[in-house]
């Protein structure tokens, strides 16, 4: 059976989520790619990215596509908030396979203009 995947954050407000299915396998499952995005968000921005978002860039350069309609599939429910507190931070963020061309620029594109971040701030602080 085909298995699909909906990310989530418990403390995020529930909204239009959608499923998302493995299509290239180039990871197993969707848990180290988002946390490696997030810990590069985290560390690059000092931000964590929504459940949305990370499905976007999942999407974007992962092999994943968006679920349309109804299909014959299991859903597992994946919380991106205790999979960020669980996860080994030294294994995940040097792991070179989950580096893409573009990622970073996607993951800055990701922050709101209004949004201050820790490293927005130091630039200020600098200049």
């Amino acid at each position: 059976m085909n298995e699909a995947y909906q990310l989530f954050n418990p403390v995020e407000s529930v909204g239009d989520e959608k499923s998302l299915f493995n299509v290239s396998k180039e990871t197993a499952h969707p848990i180290e790619p988002a946390v490696y995005v997030q810990l590069q968000a985290e560390a690059l921005y000092g931000v964590r990215l929504g459940a949305r978002r990370l499905s976007e860039i999942l999407v974007q350069f992962y092999g994943y596509c968006w679920i349309e309609g109804e299909l014959p599939v299991s859903l597992e429910k994946v919380d991106i908030r205790q999979a960020r507190e669980d996860v080994d931070v030294d294994d995940v963020f040097d792991n070179e396979a989950f580096e893409r061309d573009g990622l970073i620029r996607a993951i800055h594109q990701s922050i709101p203009r209004d949004v201050v971040t820790l490293s927005g701030s130091l630039s200020e602080k600098v200049a």
